[in-house]
């Protein structure tokens, strides 16, 4: 990077304190002082390439000779022409501009294209089925939704058979779990151009320039800003965000624009005497800097910091609260004009994020984020993902552990991320951050604190493990301010010790490249795994109804190609067994689509090496006074103490010891007074007594659907603790004259090649 040598940079300012009127340690004195200047007539050009330098500068004025190099006389301006189209003069104004922009301008702006290019090829090459998060599957649903001019997904019929990820049926639709501003971006490259690729080019190119003028807002230095947007846009953490359908890099977008407009705002407050005041909460009228944009910079600060709360309210929250307190507190008695405005932009969000509430929830103030499962929420105590999620003790020693892990893992996800604490750290002590960087840095700091109390944090670091190979997303935002405040002190340390610099860029950048070279391969073993499943439902006849046999029971889990689009019409028909009256009901309403079972293991792509074999056995109903299904149970895959098959019927669960090194078979036949097991013996694979681990209340079976499961536990040897490793509905319904009816697959019909496939096979004589 030649912004960190002294030698080519033409500006002397690397180790110039920030005294300027951008700096935010200014006094009352340097303030009066820029007043001063600014009503005084200028009398000299800016120096060169200056143009760009802050968000107060003003395009050349139409017309006006750009100014002459330095020892040169100026050029004698030539009248312009009356003829000129407005075509032209339009040009000409362009090409103006874009000969005044630096050298540091054009180099951001190359790489945004290189930003955008990488979107592409994350979304397109790496995560063609999207990444091993299911929100992406669920933000991707709710784009399509808003593209079909739908604020919410249809719901099928039984809901909860088609229902999506997280998804609460309401009223004929499907609530989501998170808010649609996000998703309309989405939507909205959906409709211009026929996919997502072009919305995540634009929001990754985004990201890159307001990182880049964040740093001029900050530090007011070309070099360190061109320094913290070539980090930001290094970092294997954003490179893969690039690529994917999350909300957390808009919502950075959005948070580093809110902050934007709330500097230039501020800088225009102070500027700016009691007389001169207008808009909310001052008389109108005067000059300042108002009139050329600055209050419409905090208008746009609240709509930007209003979107982002409306889509991540804690992390939007956190981070800006140090920063707002800051603002208002050096506004100098300008408190009411400055807090609006912003509360103006702040209107137009909260107003659409209270309409959307209400139609969701029911209530305008309670968001669709705990309206599956209200212990999905702050703080310590019980906590579950879904109703039927067991119960998760989280502790606060819990929630340190997990932000301990999310910044470990920082540590390589963002460019040189130690490297980068270590020159933060040198900037602030060296005092090179103004008061701006420092309220974000606190932020950060609080952002982190907050954390602690998340137990989303915790569940994606222990319970799925994912960000070890998507990386520490819930980051981002700490990256965001470390690579700013780690830019100057990077740019310092090259302007004292350029040989020490160079070996921090040496270690950042091997840093950085040995996380890529792990993380790459990892996902591209995830996304094989997804083409193999995807090639094997491609291959289905005609148009198939195909039931995923998964727990939870929802879909776009664990796999993002199990989706439906918002209107139910697709080529494939997706939907999650249930048993009984539900599975009938699907079957009966699409009598023409063949039907499939999707088997699939629970740990599905969890990680590189976690079981990724799918079977995809046909399926068709067997009904009479009793039904009997041939079962079969592969041995296991590595080597076991034990093992065991529970039987769940109406009546309780029975456990059977089977051998766990040798193929286990079995008859389950199945009557309107429950199931039973029948043929395991010895010589088949028993190895004990059967056992009832539970009881039910005897009570008499009425007519209708009945409870009807076989699931499987394996003791690995290495660790001797037991684990659930497979488990199969089968769909039983029990008629009023005692026949039965059960949904039961008829044999296998394709198979991916990945490994570990379930063990249970439960299957229909023919």
């Amino acid at each position: 990077m030649s912004y960190l040598d002294p030698e080519r940079s033409p500006s002397p300012d690397t180790l110039t304190p920030v005294t300027s009127v951008r700096d935010d340690r200014e006094r009352p004195a340097a303030a009066a002082a820029t007043l001063r200047q600014a009503a005084a007539p200028r009398t000299t050009a800016p120096p060169a390439g200056d143009t760009d330098v802050g968000p107060d500068a003003l395009p050349p004025r139409p017309g006006a000779a750009p100014p002459a190099p330095e020892g040169r006389e100026p050029a004698t301006q030539t009248p312009a022409r009356t003829a000129a189209s407005p075509g032209r003069r339009a040009l000409a104004a362009v090409a103006r501009r874009l000969a005044a922009v630096s050298p540091a301008g054009r180099y951001v702006v190359v790489l945004a294209l290189v930003a955008a290019a990488l979107a592409l090829v994350v979304k397109y090459l790496l995560f063609p089925y999207l990444s091993i998060n299911n929100d992406e599957a669920l933000y991707r649903l709710q784009a399509q939704t808003l593209a079909a001019g739908r604020l919410f997904p249809v719901a099928g019929d039984p809901a909860s058979s088609y229902a999506p990820w997280l998804a609460v049926p309401s009223h004929g639709h499907y609530v989501l779990k998170y808010t649609p501003f996000v998703p309309a971006l989405f939507a909205l490259s959906l409709l211009v151009t026929g996919g997502f690729g072009l919305g995540l080019a634009a929001v990754a190119a985004a990201a890159v320039g307001v990182t880049y003028r964040l740093g001029l807002a900050l530090f007011d230095d070309r070099r360190v800003a061109a320094v913290a947007a070539t980090l930001f846009t290094a970092s294997p953490l954003v490179v893969l965000l690039d690529g994917m359908l999350l909300a957390y890099l808009p919502v950075l977008v959005m948070v580093e624009l809110a902050v934007l407009g709330l500097l230039r705002g501020l800088r225009a407050a102070r500027a700016t005497t009691p007389v001169d005041e207008g808009g909310p909460g001052g008389p109108s009228g005067g000059r300042g800097g108002w009139r050329d944009g600055n209050r419409w910079a905090l208008v746009g600060a609240g709509v930007a910091a209003g979107t982002a709360v409306a889509v991540r309210p804690f992390d939007v929250l956190t981070l800006l609260a140090p920063l707002a307190g800051w603002a208002v507190v050096t506004a100098r008695g300008r408190r009411g004009w400055l807090i609006g405005w912003v509360c103006a932009g702040l209107a137009a969000p909260a107003g659409l994020l209270l309409a959307f509430n209400a139609a969701a929830t029911g209530s305008a103030l309670r968001l669709p984020f705990s309206y599956l499962e209200s212990e999905d929420r702050m703080g310590f105590g019980v906590r579950r993902l879904y109703p039927t999620d067991r119960a998760h003790h989280f502790g606060f020693l819990d929630g340190l552990a997990s932000v301990g892990d999310h910044l470990f893992l920082l540590g390589g996800w963002a460019c040189g991320g130690v490297v980068l604490l270590a020159c933060a750290i040198g900037a602030v002590v060296r005092r090179r951050v103004g008061g701006a960087g420092l309220a974000l840095g606190a932020g950060a700091l609080v952002f982190l604190g907050g954390y602690v109390a998340f137990w989303g944090a915790w569940n994606a670091a222990y319970l799925w493990g994912g960000i070890r190979y998507i990386g520490p997303f819930y980051m981002l935002p700490v990256l965001a301010v470390l690579v700013q405040l780690g830019a100057r002190g990077l740019v310092d340390l090259a302007a004292w010790r350029p040989r020490l610099a160079q070996v921090a860029v040496a270690v950042a950048a091997g840093l950085t490249c040995l996380v890529l070279a792990t993380a790459i391969p990892a996902n591209l073993t995830l996304t094989r795994h997804d083409r193999d499943l995807d090639a094997a439902i491609d291959g289905l006849p005609g148009d198939p109804l195909v039931f995923l046999s998964v727990d939870p029971l929802y879909l776009m889990h664990p796999t993002s190609l199990a989706a439906n689009p918002p209107e139910l019409d697709g080529r494939v028909l997706w939907t999650v067994t249930r048993g009984g009256t539900a599975d009938l009901t699907v079957l009966a309403q699409h009598p023409a689509r063949p039907a499939y079972l999707l088997r699939i293991p629970p740990a599905y792509n969890r990680m590189p090496g976690s079981p990724s074999g799918t079977r995809l056995e046909r399926l068709a109903t067997r009904t009479g006074d009793a039904v009997t299904l041939d079962v079969t149970v592969d041995p296991a895959y590595e080597p076991a103490k034990a093992a065991r098959l529970v039987l769940t019927t109406n009546a309780g669960d029975v456990s059977y010891p089977i051998d766990p090194s040798r193929p286990v078979t079995a008859r389950l036949a199945v009557d309107a007074d429950g199931a039973t097991l029948r043929g395991l013996t010895p010589a088949t694979g028993l190895a004990g007594d059967p056992k009832v681990t539970r009881r039910a209340p005897a009570r008499q079976l009425k007519p209708g659907n009945r409870t009807l499961a076989l699931a499987l536990y394996v003791t690995p040897a290495d660790t001797g603790k037991e684990q659930f490793v497979d488990r199969q509905l089968v769909p039983t319904v029990a008629a009023a004259d005692g026949d039965v009816t059960v949904v039961a697959s008829t044999g296998q019909v394709a198979a991916t090649p990945g490994r570990e496939p379930p063990q249970l096979h439960l299957t229909a004589p023919h």
